[in-house]
């Protein structure tokens, strides 16, 4: 592995004491002098100019700090970007009268969803699972059920996924998201859908967006929950 080297600008002998100038590449001239103040065991006068670090004192100490910094002053090493799993529940609405035909995990995003929009029952039509990677896109497409006997086709894509705050109180973002479908209305296919941009806590059911199913317009709306993975 290559070392960086901190170059020597200058080398003075001034009695017993040393005079040192340490070029810095990678960390501030504040961080360098308290590492230098440090390890100079009050023996040390440290200075800075720009991006360099001016030292004096006696020869041993000076390399001590000297082999400090050139361990501290290397770039820092990039951030590892977490895996991120993403499931997008599809509903619609059910038959008036009728129950809800969903996931137990879904009673409390689907009573949300009744009492605001005034759907009677909801139905699972369609869940999607996509496992991106922190400020990376996904994509996915399928079918949605048949409308006049032909299938509706859907696409998922969104631009990117951020993470916010820490693992115990994590939020998702997610950036230029779109969902599509095409209906098929008489000898051709009608687009619908919607774009957005949702941010939710880590683990959180949102309803992200609603749009139509079928040309009679049966209304589907889209859930959306995440979380970090390995």
């Amino acid at each position: 592995m290559r070392v960086i080297l901190l170059a020597f600008v200058a080398v003075v002998l001034w009695g017993q004491n040393t005079a040192m100038l340490i070029e810095l590449r990678h960390i501030g001239p504040g961080l360098a002098a308290q590492i230098a103040s440090a390890y100079g065991d009050g023996k040390v006068n440290v200075s800075t100019n720009a991006s360099t670090l001016i030292l004096s004192g006696p020869p041993e100490q000076l390399t001590v700090i000297h082999g400090v910094i050139r361990k501290a002053d290397v770039p820092t090493p990039a951030k590892a970007r977490k895996n991120v799993e993403l499931t997008f529940y599809v509903l619609a609405a059910g038959d008036p009268g009728g129950r809800d035909l969903l996931p137990d995990d879904l009673a409390g995003v689907a009573k949300q969803v009744k009492g605001v929009l005034g759907v009677p029952a909801l139905r699972l039509v369609e869940s999607i699972q996509i496992r991106s990677r922190e400020g990376r896109g996904g994509e996915a497409s399928g079918i949605l059920g048949k409308s006049a006997g032909a299938p509706n086709i859907y696409q998922l894509r969104f631009g990117e996924v951020r993470l916010q705050g820490e693992a115990n109180a994590r939020s998702l973002r997610l950036d230029s998201l779109k969902f599509g479908a095409k209906i098929l209305s008489g000898n051709s296919y009608i687009d619908t859908g919607f774009s957005t941009e949702i941010d939710f806590k880590e683990g959180q059911k949102v309803v992200i967006g609603k749009s139509s199913l079928d040309t009679s317009g049966t209304p589907f709306f889209v859930v959306v929950t995440g979380k970090v993975v390995d």
